[in-house]
Formats: C-alpha cells, structure tokens, sequence
C-alpha cells in the first residue's frame, strides 16, 4: 500500500496523472503529419510568391520541397499534389530559360574576349619584329629546351582536358536538364488533373471545382507548349496548344483573351513547324477574338476576368489601351510569319533550280532535297510518362542550342526525391 502512494506520489511530482496512461505513440504519430502538411503548404505558398517577385532560384527550391513534401504525405498522384508539380515545373522552365540567357551571353563575351586576344598578339607580334634579331643566337639552345617543355605540358594538358570532359558528359547524363525536369513535372500536373476531370471520381466534384481544374488543366497544356518551343519540338508543341484551345473554347467565353493568348502561341509553333497558312489563320483569330474583348469592354457587356478581379485599378478604359497595344505586335508577327514563307520558297526554287529536273529522278531528288533543306529538326514527340531520365548530352551543340528532353526512361528511383535534387544541384 505504501508502495502504491510512494509511486502516485512521484508521477504527481512529474505532472503525470496517477490514473492516465503515457500519450500513445500513436497519438504523436498523428501529429507530424499535420505539421508536414503545414509545412509544405507554406513552402507551395512561398514558391508561388517568389514567382511574382521574379526570383525564380528561390522558387525552384520552395516548389521543390512543397512536392517533395507533399508527395509523401498524400501520395504522388494524389489531387493535393498537382498545384504544386505545375508551378514548380513553371518555375523549371523560367529557370531554364534564365540558364539559356546567361549562356548566350557568355558565348558572346568569349567572342569579345577572343578578338582582343586576337588584337593583343597582332600587337605583341609587331613589337618583336621591331625589336629585330639580336637575341636570335643566344636564344636557339633556350628556345629547343621551351619547345620540349611545352610539347610534354600540351601532352599532359590534352590528357587532364580530356578526363575532365568525361567526367562532365558522366554528371550530364546523370542529371537532367531544367527543361527536362519541368516536362516531367508538368505531365505530372496534366495527369493529375485530368484524372479528377475524367475518373472514377468525377462525379463527385462541384461545378465550381471542376470549372477551377478545367482552368488549371488548360493552364498546364499551354505551359507544356512553351516547354515544347523551347526545345524545338514544334510537333509536340503544336498539339499541347490545340488540346488547350480545344479545351478552352469549350470552357470560356468566346472574348477571353486565354483564348487569344493561346491563338498565338499556337501561331508561332505552327509558323516555326513551316505550316505558314495555319499560323497566319491562328494569328488572325488572336485578333478577331482582342477585337471582341474590345467591343465588349466599350458596351460593357464583357465576360470577367479572373486575373484581373483582385486588381483594384483596373479598368475598361486601361484593358481596352493594354489590347489595343498588343493587337499591332500581332500583325507584326503575321508579317514576319508572311517573310518566313517567302524566304522558304525562294530558298525552294533555288535549290530545284542547282538540281535541275532532266529526269524523273533527278526531280525525286530535288523535292526530297529542298525539302530536307526547309524544314527543321525537331526532337521525336513524347508519348509516356517519364520522370527521370538520361538526358541526351552533345558537347559541341550544348552552347549554342537549348536543352533538348530525352525519351529515354530510367526506373527503381524515387521520381519526385530525383526530380527536385537534381533541380537543385541545377540551380545552384
């Protein structure tokens, strides 16, 4: 008995209960999820912030532990992932078009620093002319020992450059590029998405959660077109941006300018695709609809714009001013598009007028030269699912080309975890 109020004694001191029982591990379990939640709601929060401040470094890491976060807590495909997968794969693809800005300006200050070089020699070869030959004779035996010297140094320097380059085609291969990861997340987003639209589970959204993912859906195949135009796959980009117009014209009203928006980016995937007439007609309805909008906005009948509801200085009048500047940079464009066209046919007619037509063959042989003389390499369409693979790495293009996404899929490696350590050893 004494035993008994000895112990009730002591867990009283330590501000136990005698009659409760330690909490349960259980019962701490369940609280770290919560604040895993938390925190990775913060973190998407936080991303999506950096993105309006244009600090795109910083947004790659905080959209990157938000996935990574997410995808642990709820499951990779699970419907409170995909907000976070779009905007780090948008964040992906700002961050590689900021790696391709820098890299051309690196290549044109090389090309800079060559020609005063270039100069420098020029200069220092003059100088020794005018000095003449004096030192000619006692120089010979110095100038054979140097001559050796240097033949043992380029050989032992070709030999290092040439590990080097290995050992960086090895960590290209390894890590893929930023335009590759914000494919791989985007097609997450897409999938995502798409099966809250049309899976098992679709009959259980409201109207207006359907209506925000239709948007969001719509958003993420426009942005998978401009993944696509930067890497040169007009193929892919053209249809990513006809799914998004097809969506959208389903969805929106006919004056919305994502309609428009997406009219001329499809305009310009078609005009780099060489389909000139399509992308002049797609230009053109970028126009016809921005004329809507205006005429809706001066009789007030516009529908609303959802980006600009929060904005308590917007306007008509200041809509009508923005559209009106931008209809003339679209006729620019349908300009441009034009030259595009007549510059492909003359460089056609050129070539059919070097090859000849003397015979059937040799008029074979011309089509299918000038044919392979107009149109672009693009990169092969991509029709799965991949989320880490071997980026294909060639170093004598990688300065002047952009990244270009790899088909080629590796497997048994964790593909949010890979996907987010690789964008952060890119930002870095």
């Amino acid at each position: 008995m004494a035993a008994t109020d000895l112990e009730n004694q002591t867990q009283a001191q330590s501000g136990k209960s005698p009659n409760t029982a330690e909490a349960s591990p259980s019962k701490k379990n369940d609280e770290i999820p919560a604040d895993q939640k938390a925190q990775a709601l913060m973190a998407l929060s936080t991303g999506k912030r950096h993105m309006l401040c244009q600090d795109i470094p910083a947004a790659v890491e905080s959209l990157g532990e938000a996935c990574e976060l997410m995808s642990v807590e709820f499951g990779e495909k699970a419907p409170e992932c995909a907000e976070a997968y779009f905007y780090y794969g948008k964040a992906l693809l700002e961050m590689a078009r900021l790696e391709s800005g820098v890299l051309g300006n690196a290549l044109d200050g090389d090309g800079e620093s060559e020609k005063s070089e270039e100069d420098e020699e020029m200069e220092g070869d003059e100088s020794q002319e005018e000095e003449g030959a004096a030192g000619e004779a006692n120089a010979g035996g110095l100038k054979e020992a140097e001559a050796e010297k240097s033949e043992t140094d380029s050989v032992e320097g070709e030999k290092k450059e040439g590990e080097d380059a290995a050992a960086q085609e090895v960590e290209d291969e390894d890590d893929p590029s930023n335009l590759q990861l914000a494919w791989e997340m985007l097609e997450l987003a897409k999938m995502v998405f798409t099966e809250q639209l049309e899976g098992e589970k679709k009959g259980s959204i409201t109207p207006d959660v359907k209506t925000t993912i239709e948007k969001k859906l719509c958003e993420t195949f426009l942005t998978l077109g401009e993944v696509s135009l930067e890497n040169e796959n007009y193929v892919q980009a053209v249809e990513d941006l006809s799914l998004c117009l097809d969506r959208q014209k389903a969805s929106l009203p006919s004056d919305s300018r994502s309609i428009a928006e997406t009219h001329y980016q499809l305009g310009v995937a078609l005009g780099f695709h060489m389909k000139f007439e399509e992308a002049v007609v797609s230009l053109e309805a970028a126009i016809a609809v921005l004329d809507a909008r205006i005429t809706n906005l001066k009789s007030k009948t516009e529908s609303p714009d959802e980006t600009k509801k929060d904005n308590i200085f917007h306007t008509r009048e200041k809509e009508i001013a923005e559209i009106e500047s931008l209809i003339p940079e679209i006729k620019e464009k349908i300009t441009d598009t034009n030259e595009m066209k007549d510059e492909s046919v003359r460089k056609v007619a050129e070539m059919k007028e070097q090859i000849g037509f003397g015979s059937s063959s040799s008029s074979g042989a011309g089509s299918s030269s000038s044919s392979s003389t107009v149109k672009p390499i693009s990169a092969k369409p991509i029709s799965s699912i991949s989320i880490k693979r071997k980026a294909e790495s060639d170093p004598t293009e990688v300065a002047v080309k952009k990244a270009s996404i790899s088909t080629s899929s590796k497997t048994g490696s964790d593909p949010i975890g890979s996907a987010i350590e690789s964008a952060k050893k890119s930002s870095t």
